[in-house]
């Protein structure tokens, strides 16, 4: 019996570059470090919210209504007067299409206001108001 031989002519190595998957993971890692850096609401108002140890999380974009303990009154971080509440509240709700409201109350702020700005908030339209709060620990 004659068996035959067979060569490979060609010897090439096997190369693993790194360089194009570093990049890569270094393209996702920052991808994922800025996206998750907006997910959070954050409108720059200096609010103290109550606590809670309810924790339940939001991720539509509903309307926010912010109330300090100086009473003023903030609709998605922009400042509105209590006589342009409820049109400025009106067009929004008709804006956004959402019928959803979050009321952002300082806890210092007079219980008697809150309630009638969420009086106020119904009247404009919306079908849902929601209180934030911070969770308690």
């Amino acid at each position: 019996m004659n068996f035959q031989q067979f060569k490979r002519d060609n010897k090439q190595s096997f190369v693993l570059e790194l360089t194009p998957l570093i990049d890569v993971v270094f393209l996702l890692l920052i991808f994922f470090m800025v996206s998750t850096t907006f997910s959070e609401q954050e409108t720059g108002i200096n609010i103290k919210l109550p606590g809670s140890n309810i924790k339940e999380v939001v991720e539509t974009k509903e309307i926010i209504v912010s109330l300090t303990k100086d009473k003023e009154i903030y609709i998605n971080s922009q400042k509105v007067s209590l006589n342009n509440f409820s049109r400025v509240l009106k067009n929004s709700l008709q804006y956004s299409r959402k019928d959803n409201v979050i009321i952002r109350g300082d806890k210092y702020v007079d219980y008697g206001f809150v309630v009638k700005i969420m009086t106020m908030s119904k009247n404009a339209g919306a079908k849902i108001l929601d209180i934030a709060t911070e969770l308690e620990k």
